[in-house]
């Protein structure tokens, strides 16, 4: 009987310690936008750009703004009459960054 409860335990402590642990890219990985060709930060969002290449927003799972321009955080929507992102907060818009490099075929 003691030996179960051991193992129960046991068995209850792993599963929780790896429901727990959330699989997250390497702070400094990097991620390949659509176009196969351009790269950013693993913590960014790859966005076309006014020039038709993907530029970098700044903020993991970013919303691109229609303007190509900025961005905005997850669940904020781009208000570019006033240059702000809209939500219940306010929330700064963003200047997106040119894209790190492109891979090479």
């Amino acid at each position: 009987m003691k030996l179960f409860v051991i193992i129960l335990v046991l068995t209850l402590v792993i599963m929780v310690c790896t429901n727990n642990h959330e699989e997250k890219p390497p702070v400094n990985s990097e991620i390949i936008c659509p176009d196969g060709v351009s790269v950013c930060p693993s913590t960014s969002t790859c966005c076309i750009s006014v020039d038709g290449d993907y530029s970098c927003c700044p903020i993991e799972s970013g919303v691109c703004c229609s303007d190509h321009i900025h961005c905005c955080p997850k669940h904020y929507k781009c208000d570019l009459k006033i240059f702000k992102c809209d939500r219940v907060f306010n929330a700064k818009i963003l200047s997106m960054e040119p894209s790190l490099n492109k891979i090479e075929v």
